[in-house]
């Protein structure tokens, strides 16, 4: 194999590497904006919270997602 034909193959390797990057980037930004989207009734939850301006303790992170859920 020529030094040329060498090079060309690292060349493409290397723009296989960064589409494969970008992808794997656009994936990553997709599932996140999944994550962090708001439900509707945490935004009720919220919006209450701010109107009485008393958010409560709990004893545990089950126990608030019932009482969102049941808003």
């Amino acid at each position: 194999m020529s030094e040329s034909q060498i090079l060309h193959k690292i060349s493409n390797d290397i723009e296989f590497l960064k589409d494969q990057i970008t992808n794997l980037q656009r994936d990553i930004s997709e599932i996140n904006a999944d994550i962090h989207r708001l439900r509707p009734e945490y935004r009720v939850k919220v919006e209450q919270i701010l109107e009485e301006g008393v958010f409560e303790t709990y004893s545990s992170f089950d126990d608030l997602r019932r009482e969102i859920e049941d808003v």
